[in-house]
């Protein structure tokens, strides 16, 4: 790492406001992001430390979310990592 770069955690841009649900993939966050303080629904997913790489139902989440981007009624998807 460069000399005088601090390495921040995605979640450190957001200030989680309270829990919205919780399913079996991870839990659901209504947040406040720094930067903007623009509210936004944060999903943090569950990792499986046996397992490598990223789980094939985040993958199929994050594509349907790409396909409906345009939809009104479909929260945005955002990608911080």
């Amino acid at each position: 790492m460069d000399e005088g770069v601090i390495a921040v955690s995605a979640m450190d841009a957001f200030e989680k406001l309270e829990k919205v649900g919780e399913g079996t993939y991870g839990k659901v966050y209504r947040a406040r992001e720094k930067a903007t303080g623009k509210i936004v629904a944060l999903k943090k997913t569950r990792l499986h430390e046996d397992e490598e790489g990223v789980p094939s139902t985040t993958l199929r989440e994050i594509s349907i979310l790409r396909m409906l981007a345009r939809d009104p009624h479909v929260v945005r998807l955002g990608f911080y990592l």
